[in-house]
């Protein structure tokens, strides 16, 4: 198969105009931002459902829903996605002119949204709407997400701008949810480099499979990037979506399909119930997107339908912003309601939880957008 790719797409990658370098730095796989919503939607249910009042109320935990709430498997996803869709544009033609401005642009990109996030945080401790600590008394689930407190500004910025990305176990961490950015950051700065390689490569693809297959022994959340860039060519060269030769077409069948779907499904209720390694949420994270990515119903869902494009525009700020809400708002609710907790009342919470948080993370555009332009412009001065 990878011969295939790299036959498939050795015009498609290497482009020579300046105009079409252009266009492919700007390039976007809506059907990966669709799938990244829907993962930071699930997150989001994990921490506002499961994480929360999981320990109150264990139906709440149960292994039928499990898979649809399944933070650590959302995660994976998250990584295997971010391959994808950072190595598109250099596939579709941006070449080194992209991996150079991408590479400068992505601290800047994330590391914007996370400062104002935190500050966020030290704002509403400073004003005493934070009440995740008091809340944790009567939802002790809680404790496992709860984040250092009592923070000077200067620390929640050293904190924000650097060791959430070397060290975010240092001070708590203030935002407890970005345990992801050390391999973020890692992985992406990994995953130029290899594609600065690619031209040189005799065997590219074979190299990258085999280079991938090894991290996953040590490092399965590295490998994750590498297994997305392998996806993200294959599905711009059309190797994703080609109908399946021979025998091996029974595999395009809409039942393999369905069977395959409900087999993944199943797994990540196992992942969660189970309490599985990081490797076996990558795998299945593997699976998942390019299950979500040949399948046409699915794809065209999460690229088209006006729910999948929403969540994709805001679920970097829904993963940051849903911990403020937690933490303000739910504790609260959770902190005024005390000893009578109930079933309803919890789920009432939850409910309120999405839905602020959902609001919180539409309110938070404008960061996002001045990041995006900030990062952009970054790069071309630099660039010249």
């Amino acid at each position: 198969m990878t011969d295939i790719l790299q036959s498939a797409g050795d015009s498609l990658a290497y482009r020579s105009s300046a105009q079409s370098r252009a266009q492919s730095t700007r390039l976007r796989l809506r059907e990966l931002d669709g799938l990244r919503g829907w993962a930071a939607f699930s997150v989001l249910l994990f921490h506002s459902i499961w994480q929360t009042f999981g320990e109150n109320f264990p139906i709440l935990r149960n292994g039928w829903t499990a898979g649809l709430i399944d933070g650590p498997l959302d995660v994976s996803v998250f990584f295997v996605v971010s391959g994808a869709a950072l190595s598109a544009p250099f596939f579709s033609g941006g070449g080194g002119d992209y991996i150079l401005s991408a590479a400068l642009r992505r601290y800047i990109r994330l590391t914007t949204p996370i400062v104002a996030t935190v500050l966020l945080l030290v704002v509403a401790e400073r004003l005493g709407l934070a009440r995740l600590g008091e809340a944790a008394q009567f939802t002790p689930g809680l404790t496992a997400i709860a984040g250092e407190t009592g923070l000077s500004f200067a620390q929640a910025l050293k904190w924000s701008l650097g060791n959430v990305y070397t060290k975010p176990s240092e001070w708590g961490p203030v935002l407890p949810f970005l345990w992801t950015m050390p391999w973020e950051m890692v992985g992406s700065l990994a995953l130029f480099l290899l594609l600065a390689c690619y031209p040189s490569m005799k065997r590219p693809e074979r190299s990258i499979a085999i280079g991938a297959s090894f991290l996953m022994l040590l490092f399965p959340y590295l490998a994750a990037f590498l297994f997305g860039a392998l996806i993200g060519k294959a599905k711009l060269t059309g190797a994703l979506t080609a109908p399946a030769p021979g025998r091996l077409a029974l595999l395009d069948s809409s039942p393999v399909k369905i069977i395959a779907a409900a087999a993944l499904y199943a797994l990540a209720c196992w992942t969660m119930t189970a309490g599985a390694v990081s490797h076996v949420h990558v795998i299945l994270a593997v699976a998942i997107v390019a299950l979500a990515l040949r399948w046409r119903g699915p794809s065209r869902f999460l690229a088209e339908s006006a729910v999948s494009r929403f969540l994709a525009k805001i679920s970097f700020s829904l993963y940051l912003v849903h911990y403020v809400v937690i933490v303000t708002a739910s504790s609260a609710a959770i902190t005024l309601i005390g000893d009578r907790l109930t079933l309803p009342l919890a789920l009432a919470i939850s409910a309120a939880t999405i839905l602020l948080s959902i609001v919180a993370a539409m309110l938070f555009a404008p960061v996002e957008r001045f990041a995006h332009a900030a990062s952009r412009r970054f790069a071309a001065l630099v660039l010249g």
